[in-house]
């Protein structure tokens, strides 16, 4: 007998692996792939074109296609980039303008007076005069009564006898 113990294997039913998809594969359709499968068959038929002239022209003509989409793909990722600054740029110009837009309609509030209608000329709300008007509403509730107390029964015991004062005698209190 061996003393060689047997450990369960803690996942016995592992996830089935999707497989690996390589750019030759017939469903790798990505831009990339589609370029790396031309630049694969270009670099190939390169080394047999002396045998087979008749294909030199198309030959040539995907040399040229693959180096104007390489030419395209760059200039495509400048311009992304290129458009991820501008909505950065614009999101701070707002927030700066915004932020000026507040101070100087703070000035503005402060200068002729939260209440005014002169504020409305500069595109701003006034505040409505008489502040806030205090609603009545209904009375409040009376707090309801809190719950009877539970009766207390005590169990009769044993009697414990005090001092008893003598019949006649006065209290001293």
């Amino acid at each position: 007998m061996s003393n060689t113990s047997i450990t369960p294997n803690p996942n016995p039913t592992p996830a089935p692996r999707a497989p690996k998809v390589t750019f030759t594969d017939v469903r790798a359709n990505s831009f990339s792939d589609r370029l790396l499968r031309w630049e694969m068959l270009q670099a190939k038929l390169a080394e047999r074109l002396d045998s087979m002239p008749y294909v030199r022209p198309l030959f040539e003509e995907l040399s040229r296609l693959i180096a104007d989409a390489k030419s395209h793909e760059f200039a495509l990722k400048a311009a992304k980039a290129a458009a991820r600054q501008a909505v950065a740029d614009r999101k701070a110009m707002m927030n700066k303008g915004e932020g000026i837009r507040s101070r100087l309609a703070g000035a503005l509030s402060f200068e002729h007076g939260a209440t005014s209608a002169v504020l409305a000329e500069f595109g701003l709300r006034p505040r409505k005069a008489g502040g806030r008007k205090k609603n009545a509403g209904p009375p409040p509730s009376p707090e309801p009564p809190p719950p009877p107390l539970p009766e207390i029964q005590v169990q009769p015991g044993p009697q414990v006898a005090g001092p008893v004062a003598a019949p006649g005698a006065k209290d001293s209190t």
